[in-house]
């Protein structure tokens, strides 16, 4: 009879972990826009999605239009 090895992986709880870098500052345009860019990719390739939400490709077309605006605003 062969016998069985189980092996275990050791946690290694002396690894220590650097400090967080400070936290990036909160660009709350830009998260907007890039919101925006993926829910009209979402809803644009999934028609199923459009319709249960009761949105038109004219309603994604006027939020892209608000998300290049919010662009052009924060410069990204």
């Amino acid at each position: 009879m062969e016998s069985i090895h189980l092996y275990t992986v050791a946690a290694n709880t002396s690894d220590v972990r650097p400090a967080r870098a400070t936290r990036r500052k909160v660009n709350g345009s830009a998260t907007a826009a890039l919101l925006i860019k993926m829910a009209a990719e979402i809803l644009t390739a999934s028609p199923t999605l459009r319709k249960n939400a009761n949105i038109t490709l004219m309603d994604l077309a006027a939020a892209d239009k608000v998300r290049k605006e919010l662009q052009k605003k924060t410069g990204y």
